[in-house]
């Protein structure tokens, strides 16, 4: 390559990378410029129109406050309705039916019952203490309109072993709609046998060993019913009951049965510790 050639590559070189430089420096310039401009330039606020301020005004010390009272007052209104309720007899929160009432008494059974001297009337989930009642099942939980709307009535018979109990069962205790649900069948035959063995165990408690039920029809909703129950057998701290519930006999009708059961009672050998809720003999 010859020295003329040479120096003119070398002189475009220099030419290109002196002004790639220039423009670099154009370009720094330039932003450097804008950034300053920006910077001098004061930023306004965004514009609130009248009619917006005003209403924020309204809602911070107007609307926001009141809206707040009343709120407090409502949650102070239900915190004071529930702890009164909370507070008040069972009597009070479940009112029993009059109507449910008078229908019993009117039964030709109950008017036998109450001509029998052998046999001693008693409503045992009303003498429940009332402390106790809301951590029973049948006394607190299962009472209350269209469920057990009256505290079922006991006739006992000491000396024979024998109980006769009448029960209402309301329409919100059905497993299916209108047939009242076989659990709360188990619980209440499961009661009333072992209120009967309290009668022939010796310190009037006992816990239920074995349990065995036959369901033969089912009890529609919203009727009265009648448990029937007797010991069969006692040993010492055991005792064997037989019952089952049937319907109330209608127009000289046999009553149907609708469950029947057997069970085993044993008196634990701590029951003189127990405390006794309700006196079974009364």
């Amino acid at each position: 390559m010859s020295s003329r050639v040479y120096t003119s590559i070398a002189s475009r070189s220099i030419t290109a990378s002196t002004a790639i430089n220039s423009c670099r420096s154009c370009r720094s310039s330039s932003k450097l410029a804008y950034s300053r401009r920006y910077l001098a330039t004061p930023v306004s606020p965004p514009s609130i129109s009248p009619a917006r301020r005003i209403g924020r005004g309204l809602f911070r010390y107007f609307v926001a406050p009141v809206v707040s009272l009343s709120v407090g007052y409502a949650a102070g209104l239900y915190i004071m309705s529930a702890a009164a309720v909370a507070e008040a007899p069972l009597e009070d929160k479940a009112v029993y039916d009059p109507q449910i009432d008078a229908a019993i008494d009117a039964l030709p059974l109950v008017v036998s019952l109450r001509s029998d001297p052998r046999f001693t009337e008693s409503r045992p989930h009303a003498a429940a203490p009332e402390h106790l009642k809301e951590q029973m099942l049948t006394a607190g939980v299962l009472t209350g309109p269209d469920r057990l709307a009256v505290p079922p009535i006991v006739w006992t018979d000491s000396e024979a072993h024998e109980m006769v109990s009448i029960v209402h069962l309301g329409r919100n205790m059905c497993g299916h709609p209108g047939i009242i649900h076989g659990g709360l069948l188990a619980t209440l035959l499961d009661e009333g046998l072992c209120r009967c063995a309290f009668l022939a165990l010796p310190s009037n408690v006992g816990v239920t060993a074995n349990l065995n039920l036959n369901y033969r029809s089912p009890a529609f909703a919203d009727r009265l019913y009648v448990m029937r129950a007797n010991v069969t057998k006692v040993d010492g701290r055991k005792a064997w009951v037989k019952g089952h519930f049937e319907t109330v006999p209608e127009d000289g009708k046999e009553p149907t049965t609708v469950v029947e059961g057997d069970i085993l009672v044993v008196e634990p050998k701590w029951a003189k510790s127990l405390p006794k809720v309700v006196d079974v003999t009364a």
